[in-house]
């Protein structure tokens, strides 16, 4: 809830050129910038041929990413990552997101995972000219929304093409200023991460209670 406040108080609201809650020492006016115009590439992924779920390489898809990590569980082998999937082989620092179902889930692409590759429900974004973790934080808030509202039909069918996705306009400070708001914004997505695994924890704790304290 805290993060959605700070979501709608730290972006520009529609039109508005200023957010209307800044860092001290910042206030120049914001531009909106088409991604597609900043970015050196805007890809996607397609569906492994063997369906086994079997090889040495993580196959991202948009239900393994949960608040802006990923957790990949499906594998393919390497000679499809290497041949038939080689345009979607992921690279360290790309961004995911989510174009079909689920639009605008985001997350940054960690050496941790590598080699990965990921499907057509998911746009990698490389080589961009904004902060990392501003620009995951700008197309998780109301880029998708905004866009939507200017293209109401994108609404009614839960689709975006690579050239839509290029064409989204992100509301753009200073570096400067870019790199304050991703930090910020990226500590409060650790320490929402944090909480969620003392939760799921607990809830592991409450069944095990649950099994031995009833008959």
């Amino acid at each position: 809830e805290q993060k959605k406040g700070y979501l709608q108080k730290m972006f520009p609201k529609n039109g508005a050129k200023v957010p209307e809650l800044r860092f001290a020492g910042f206030a120049d006016d914001w531009e909106e910038r088409k991604l597609g115009q900043y970015t050196k590439l805007i890809t996607k992924g397609t569906t492994p041929k063997d369906k086994t779920g079997i090889g040495d390489v993580n196959f991202v898809k948009v239900e393994n990413i949960t608040n802006g990590k990923i957790y990949p569980s499906n594998k393919i082998k390497q000679h499809e990552h290497d041949n038939y999937l080689k345009r979607s082989r992921l690279e360290e620092k790309d961004i995911l997101f989510s174009i079909a179902g689920t639009l605008g889930r985001t997350a940054i692409v960690n050496k941790s995972i590598l080699p990965a590759n990921t499907n057509q429900a998911l746009a990698i974004i490389r080589g961009y000219d904004f902060d990392t973790n501003f620009l995951i934080t700008s197309l998780a808030g109301n880029v998708v929304k905004e866009y939507i509202r200017r293209n109401p039909t994108v609404g009614a069918q839960p689709n975006l093409s690579l050239e839509q996705v290029g064409n989204l306009l992100v509301n753009t400070p200073n570096a400067e200023e870019q790199q304050k708001i991703g930090s910020f914004f990226k500590q409060l997505d650790d320490t929402i991460a944090l909480h969620q695994r003392k939760l799921d924890l607990l809830k592991e704790q409450k069944k095990g209670f649950l099994q031995k304290m009833f008959v």
